[in-house]
C-alpha cells in the first residue's frame, strides 16, 4: 500500500538511544535566485557516546547572486522538547511548528536570525528512497515525504523580509542508527516536475558497507521510481562535492539527472553521529539542474533550471576550503 504523508512523517526514533531523526523543508525562490533549508531534528546518542541527547532547530538561507549573504544557524533544546502528533502529522519544538501543510519557527543566534511562517499545497505522494519493507537493510532511511510543494508565506533573514508566492519545494524525512558514511543528495521541483534521490555509502544492519543510488522523478505525465533494493544496490555512482550525477534504467526508459553546485554557494555543517564521530555536510539550495528522461532515441522530458535545485555532499572528512558554519 502506498505511503501517505502522515505515515511518511511519523516519528521513528525519539525514545530509542543510538538514533537520529530529521524533518526538513527546502524551498527555491527561482525569480530572486534565493533558497531556504529548514530542519527539525533529534539526536539521541548510543550508550557510551560522549554527547548529550537533544532536539534542534536549524535554518539556512542562500543567495545565488550574493553568496557572501548566505546564513546558517542552529539552536538546541532538550530532547523531550520535540513533540509530535500522528493523524494529522504535526511536530512542535519550543515555539516552532511543522505540520502537513505548513511550518513556522525562528532561529536566533549571535550571528543573526531567520524566522519563517509558511504554508503549502502538496500534489504528489511520498517517495521512499528504499521501498518500506526493505528499509531495515540500512542504518539510515530517507523518504521524500512531500516531493512536490507549492510554498507561500514569509521568511525573514537578518531583518529583511522575503515574500514567497507559490515557490517550488519539498519536505523530507530521514532517520537511522547512524548517518551514512558519505552521500550526495539532489532535489528540485517545479510546476510540472520533481526529482529526488541520493547516492549513499551506508552501513547495513550487519555491518557491511553498501553503496547505491535511489532516484525518483515525475515530469509531465511521465513517472520514474527507482527504489527497489536490487535496483539501488546495482547502481552505485560517484559521490563528489562537485555535483550529483545519477543515471538509472527502468525497462526501455532511462533517467539522467545532474545537480551541480558552485563551491561558493555551499554552507558547511557538522552532524554528530549517534554512534560517535561526525559527518561533515555541505549544502546549497541554489544549485543547477539538468534532468532528462529518454526512451531509446526519444526524449520524453528535458528540464533545466539554474539556481533552483538542492544539493548536498557529506563524508567523514571535512572539505578543504569550505568552512563549517554550524
Amino acid at each position: 500500500m502506498p505511503l501517505n504523508t502522515d505515515a511518511a512523517n511519523a516519528l521513528r526514533c525519539q525514545d530509542r538511544s543510538g538514533t537520529y531523526e530529521a524533518w526538513y523543508l527546502t524551498a527555491s525562490d527561482v525569480p530572486s535566485r534565493r533558497g531556504y533549508w529548514l530542519r527539525y531534528t533529534t539526536m539521541n546518542p548510543a550508550a557510551g557516546v560522549s554527547a548529550q541527547p537533544h532536539a534542534a532547530l536549524w535554518a539556512f538561507a542562500f543567495d545565488r547572486d550574493h553568496p557572501e549573504a548566505n546564513w546558517g544557524g542552529k539552536v538546541t533544546f532538550p530532547l523531550r522538547a520535540l513533540r509530535t502528533s500522528i493523524r494529522p502529522f504535526g511536530l512542535r519544538l519550543d515555539g516552532a511548528v511543522l505540520e502537513r501543510d505548513g511550518c513556522s519557527g525562528q532561529v536566533h543566534t549571535e550571528s543573526g536570525m531567520v524566522s519563517w511562517d509558511l504554508s503549502w499545497e502538496s500534489r504528489e505522494p511520498p517517495f521512499p528512497f528504499l521501498r518500506p519493507r526493505w528499509q531495515g537493510l540500512s542504518s539510515v532511511a530517507n523518504i521524500g515525504a512531500q516531493p512536490a510543494l507549492s510554498i507561500s508565506g514569509t521568511i525573514e533573514v537578518n531583518g529583511r523580509e522575503h515574500r514567497l508566492e507559490a515557490v517550488p519545494g519539498g519536505q523530507q524525512h530521514t532517520w537511522g542508527s547512524s548517518h551514512a558514511l558519505a552521500w550526495n543528495w539532489g532535489f528540485a521541483s517545479g510546476l510540472d516536475f520533481w526529482v529526488d534521490g541520493a547516492t549513499s555509502r551506508v552501513r547495513s544492519r550487519l555491518g557491511r558497507v553498501l553503496v547505491g543510488t535511489a532516484v525518483g522523478a515525475q515530469a509531465a505525465e511521465h513517472r520514474f521510481l527507482f527504489n527497489g533494493p536490487v535496483q539501488v544496490l546495482r547502481n552505485r555512482g560517484p559521490i563528489s562535492p562537485d555535483g550529483w550525477k545519477a543515471t538509472a534504467q527502468l525497462g526501455d526508459r532511462s533517467l539522467h539527472a545532474t545537480v551541480k553546485p558552485r563551491r561558493e554557494d555551499l554552507i558547511g555543517v557538522t552532524y554528530a553521529d549517534p554512534r560517535g564521530g561526525a559527518r561533515f555536510c555541505y549544502h546549497t539550495e541554489v544549485a543547477d539542474l539538468d534532468l532528462r528522461l529518454v526512451r531509446g532515441s526519444e526524449t520524453l522530458a528535458h528540464i533545466t533550471r539554474t539556481s533552483a535545485a538542492a544539493f548536498e555532499y557529506a563524508s567523514e572528512t571535512p572539505l578543504a576550503g569550505v568552512p563549517l558554519t554550524v
